[in-house]
């Protein structure tokens, strides 16, 4: 599958201290954009891990952001001292962060969209008829409340709503998940319409 990157990427070095709970490990970006960067580290954090990373910008500035891990660059011992590898990392939003916060005794799932036609796709095919799919083995019951954050990666942007578990699939000869349906239906169709393709005419 070919990457889809929806911001431009710059090749920037600034020292990073990272970690999962402190920022006791030490990398440089190797390139970054507004979405995320890539680290060039010896010290791999496990793939879909969340992580702290403090970039230096210079001697007296430095930016904190928290991310997800999502890809790994790794080298053969015999590579490593002309390149290191690294890891891929995207910034989380900080709906994202704030959800974390209010929400954190509730189920979130989080839904991303790399483009306005992916976007569309799953609009037509379950989102206007007032809910989802979500593959998951979290266990849950029959009318429990979840979040739902649909993340348009594709927009900077991260639309929230509320939802209730209507069915359950377990594994097996089934994809296990639950489906759901949406609170507010029309409020939700109102947040994503500015981020869908506009009608052929």
């Amino acid at each position: 599958m070919a990457e889809r990157r929806q911001h431009r990427r710059f090749k920037k070095q600034y020292t990073v201290r990272f970690g999962t709970t402190d920022l006791s490990k030490q990398g440089v970006t190797g390139d970054i954009s507004k979405g995320g960067a890539f680290i060039l580290t010896r010290d791999l954090v496990p793939l879909d891990t969340r992580v702290h990373l403090q970039v230096q910008l210079d001697p007296k500035n430095f930016v904190l952001f928290e991310g997800i891990v999502q890809r790994h660059r790794k080298v053969p011992p015999e590579l490593r001292q002309v390149d290191a590898g690294g890891f891929g990392v995207r910034f989380l939003y900080p709906g994202e962060v704030v959800a974390d916060i209010v929400h954190q005794d509730t189920t979130t799932f989080e839904l991303h969209y790399a483009s306005a036609e992916e976007l569309q796709a799953a609009y037509k095919r379950e989102l206007r008829a007032g809910g989802i799919f979500i593959p998951t083995e979290k266990p849950l019951r029959i009318q429990d409340k979840v979040i739902v954050s649909f993340c348009l990666d594709f927009a900077n942007a991260t639309v929230e709503q509320e939802s209730s578990v209507v069915h359950i699939a377990l594994p097996g000869n089934t994809r296990a998940g639950v489906s759901v349906v949406f609170t507010d239906k029309k409020a939700l169709e109102e947040q994503l319409k500015p981020f869908l393709p506009a009608p052929e005419k």
